[in-house]
């Protein structure tokens, strides 16, 4: 049997982990390489109290066929649970899953069989350009990582498969041989940014689960975690709110005491009962590249030979609405090994002719 190929996960976000685990189980020798120094993307998780907790909130709906899939696959289905979700301003409830703890069971049940096949996982590895080699003899990529350490390394690879922003995939390429409009097409794809305060609370703010604000506001979206999973251990009771920006709003660049300030204030303007000494603890979370806001001009899961690309602003998921969930993420991972293996597949048979 002929040697697998060794292939390069750029991204250790959801839709990395989830390609790097099916391409790892298919006998691939894989690489992830994370920027930060904990996986998750925008999935993930800190301590909070006695619990994990994701910085952002996330749930599962029973449509979610891609997610519960790979919970199955991964030994997970008896981690979920189901709760009724009350939403502001609708009559009925929502029926919403979340794991007995937390996602964080996720990530460390991917990690994990990521490893068992031999796979690695390198986190403080920021890419910085990828090129092709030189050397006939050697893999066919090569890829220049900046540490945490302010060091340098490059790693070698015959397949890349990348899973950030459509943007920094342009600024990393420039020594790849890709069409203009191609590059243009990439750049042309804006995101808003991200913002969520995650409020720990001596006291619930609402009974409801999750509420939408007007656009104009701070944040636009509020998100009580604990009005569907009860309190749990976490210490009190979790309150998100959650604010989407262009990076060119003020508040973007402001500081965290001052997004703190902005956030709360609007929170009081809605109940004035709520006290600063109400607030156990407080973190915000930045996401740069939080959700595309249109879609490049071109399919691109190939751009070039054994360059491979995972990209949330791809989703081909139906609405909006289910375009940003994780099961879209999943699905999309599930599509893109599909087409690496059918590919491998296709150069093996090609190998093998007379």
């Amino acid at each position: 049997m002929s040697k697998q190929p060794s292939i390069c996960v750029i991204g250790a976000g959801l839709s990395g982990l989830v390609c790097a685990y099916k391409l790892a189980q298919a006998g691939f020798r894989v690489q992830v390489v994370e920027q930060q120094s904990t996986p998750g993307g925008m999935l993930a998780c800190s301590r909070l109290g006695s619990e994990y907790i994701e910085l952002l909130p996330h749930h599962i709906r029973k449509s979610d066929r891609a997610l519960l899939s790979l919970f199955k696959d991964l030994g997970l289905s008896d981690e979920l649970q189901w709760y009724d979700s009350l939403w502001y301003g609708r009559a009925g409830r929502k029926k919403l899953g979340y794991p007995n703890n937390g996602f964080h069971s996720l990530l460390s049940a991917l990690v994990q069989e990521i490893t068992d096949h031999e796979g690695i996982i390198q986190y403080g590895y920021t890419v910085t350009e990828i090129a092709k080699s030189e050397d006939p003899t050697r893999p066919k990529y090569r890829v220049r990582c900046i540490l945490s350490d302010s060091s340098s390394i490059i790693l070698e690879c015959d397949t890349i498969l990348y899973t950030g922003s459509c943007r920094n995939l342009v600024h990393i390429t420039h020594a790849l041989d890709m069409p203009t409009d191609f590059r243009d097409s990439l750049m042309d794809v804006t995101y808003q940014a991200n913002m969520c305060l995650m409020l720990l609370l001596k006291a619930p703010f609402t009974e409801c689960y999750s509420r939408q604000n007007p656009q104009d506001e701070p944040f636009q979206r509020i998100i009580q975690h604990t009005s569907m999973v009860g309190e749990r251990r976490y210490g009190g009771h979790v309150l998100y709110l959650s604010g989407s920006f262009l990076t060119s709003s003020p508040l973007w660049t402001a500081t965290d005491a001052e997004v703190f300030k902005t956030f709360f204030k609007r929170l009081q303007y809605m109940n004035p009962s709520v006290t600063r000494s109400a607030v156990r603890t407080w973190r915000l979370t930045r996401t740069r590249y939080s959700k595309p806001i249109n879609r490049p001009l071109d399919e691109f899961i190939q751009p070039i030979d054994g360059l491979y690309v995972c990209s949330l602003a791809m989703s081909p998921a139906p609405t909006e609405d289910a375009k940003y969930r994780m099961d879209a993420c999943v699905s999309q991972a599930n599509a893109t090994v599909a087409k690496i293996k059918e590919d491998f597949s296709r150069e093996k048979e090609l190998d093998v002719q007379p």
